[in-house]
């Protein structure tokens, strides 16, 4: 079970129960070969983990604002909610209900889209603010594009 670091004393205390929560068998799902998982490593479901959790952190300190995932947290998140009582239990225990995921953020038309890169600057910025490191400051994969606008591997992913 991965520990998030953080110098921002704020970060420990509020990190403790999202910490706390077993992602095993996510990890193990997505290290699974193409035909039931992605074919994750250990260290790239290790990583993702952190980064999950960190997501997390961030939908339940600002809960009035779009937290926008990266590929690999959303990829993490949706195999999340595949266990569907499992990921109800762990979404009662931090947020006290359901975390819905909505999929279509940017998808509905010019204004939608600028919203979705607006929120992913701004998530950005929460999170270098809140973690003290840069938001995709390494990418999981040599050659992947982390550009907001890309509508492949390196886009926001379009929910909330």
């Amino acid at each position: 079970m991965e520990t998030i670091i953080s110098s921002n004393p704020f970060v420990a205390p509020f990190m403790e129960d999202i910490n706390g929560i077993n992602f095993t068998m996510v990890k193990l799902k997505l290290q699974e070969p193409p035909y039931e998982g992605y074919g994750w490593s250990a260290a790239q479901a290790d990583n993702a983990e952190i980064e999950y959790k960190r997501f997390l952190a961030l939908k339940r300190k600002y809960p009035e604002k779009d937290i926008v995932p990266h590929r690999d947290v959303d990829l993490f998140w949706h195999q999340h909610i595949l266990d569907t009582k499992k990921y109800a239990e762990d979404c009662e225990a931090i947020f006290g209900f359901l975390l819905h995921h909505y999929p279509y953020f940017g998808m509905n038309g010019p204004e939608d889209e600028q919203k979705l890169i607006n929120a992913f600057e701004e998530t950005k910025n929460l999170y270098a603010e809140t973690f003290n490191v840069e938001y995709l400051a390494k990418p999981t994969k040599p050659k992947r594009c982390l550009a907001p606008k890309c509508r492949t591997q390196c886009k926001p992913v379009k929910c909330k």
